[in-house]
């Protein structure tokens, strides 16, 4: 119980404990950052945020070798929310004589909240955000049980 009271979750998650996470995947998972995908290694871009966005999450073992295709997708939403960002620019509307009043909404717009919903979640599954990191458990000091993913018993 927190200093609020129960922690109140959404209806579709529950938090898993200590008994629950011993024995499984989760528990046994290697965390270690997978290796630079080739494809994302030749874009500039990509490898940039991959070496931004990797390293932090390997270092609060968040990740394994088998994280790759999921971090890739999520770092060409990212790349691709940005570009259509740039797009837009300055003016949210364009001129069109084909629509009446002759302005609509920059189509860029439409995609940059597209590819901003799709890198958020995934980046709620990797745990990079504030919910995430909130929600996840450090160590004890002096404690390392080795489990990142482990949360503490509902109630302890």
């Amino acid at each position: 119980m927190g200093a609020r009271g129960p922690l109140k979750l959404p209806t579709h998650l529950r938090p898993v404990t200590d008994r629950e996470v011993a024995g499984t995947v989760a528990e046994q998972a290697p965390r270690s950052a997978p290796a630079k995908p080739a494809a994302v290694a030749e874009d500039e871009v990509l490898s940039t945020m991959w070496d931004v966005i990797v390293p932090e999450l390997d270092g609060a073992g968040l990740v394994a070798p088998s994280d790759g295709p999921t971090l890739e997708l999520a770092i060409r939403h990212f790349a691709m929310a940005r570009r259509a960002f740039a797009e837009v620019g300055e003016s949210v509307v364009v001129n069109d004589h084909h629509v009446a009043g002759g302005l609509k909404k920059h189509p860029a717009e439409q995609v940059f909240r597209s590819e901003s919903d799709m890198f958020l979640r995934y980046a709620q599954q990797l745990g990079m955000t504030f919910v995430a990191r909130a929600r996840t458990p450090a160590a004890k000091a002096g404690e390392d049980d080795g489990n990142p993913f482990a949360a503490p018993a509902v109630g302890s």
